[in-house]
């Protein structure tokens, strides 16, 4: 299926999209649940619960549950262990990820072709610069942005908008690229084309439900749209 001319900026999710990164993340939490005397999920389980950012992350991990209640959580706490997981997460952030197979030159190829490329992710803004740098991807993406930089997160629309506005480029010009429901119903409500890889961070259901308006498997398959 040909789009190319009229993709002007692709938006792409970090977690389970451009990289491997729930070891990373879950050592942070399985370090900041042992720093505050609680019992530590799997890495496995851990994983289960990225997409939804920072706060749900640790609230979830807390209780070991996907779906859980505000009231079972002793705010106190969540804060403790909060604060222990950015602490925590910071020192590793360098370190305990992969880029996923084909991610750094198909990026390059989409800059070559003058396609504007940009990161927006539930993860804490005060982190993806570093990430990024991290993962040796520094000078590829025109724009990052994470969670706080606007109140909103993903599956909010707010946020895809944001980055469009920053470019002067309209959404039916605009694909987000991501591994998640909340990165599939953002794009849908924000009015453009999406993209969903099936080798992410799903919650274990299948991207298909959430109808997507391409499927791939493999990061080097976004060519396919040019």
């Amino acid at each position: 299926m040909n789009s190319g001319n009229s993709i002007r900026l692709m938006i792409f999710d970090l977690d389970g999209t451009l990289a491997a990164t729930g070891p990373q993340i879950a050592i942070a939490v399985r370090s900041a649940l042992s720093l505050n005397g609680m019992n530590q999920p799997s890495v496995e389980e851990i994983c289960h619960y990225i997409g939804n950012g920072a706060e749900k992350l640790v609230k979830r991990s807390m209780v070991n549950r996907f779906d859980y209640s505000d009231e079972e959580i002793d705010q106190d706490v969540y804060e403790r262990v909060r604060s222990s997981y950015f602490s925590e997460y910071m020192k590793g952030i360098t370190s305990n990820f992969t880029l996923y197979p084909g991610v750094k030159e198909t990026l390059e190829k989409l800059n070559s072709m003058g396609v504007l490329l940009a990161i927006a992710t539930n993860k804490p803004d005060i982190y993806v610069q570093r990430w990024v740098g991290a993962a040796n991807l520094t000078g590829i993406f025109s724009f990052t942005m994470g969670s706080g930089v606007i109140p909103k997160v993903k599956p909010h629309p707010d946020v895809l908008l944001y980055v469009c506005n920053k470019f002067g480029i309209t959404p039916s010009e605009t694909v987000m690229v991501g591994d998640t429901c909340n990165d599939i119903l953002a794009a849908q409500a924000a009015g453009m084309r999406s993209v969903g890889l099936t080798y992410g961070y799903n919650y274990l259901k299948p991207l298909e439900e959430y109808h997507p308006d391409y499927v791939f498997d493999n990061f080097r398959d976004l060519l396919k749209l040019f």
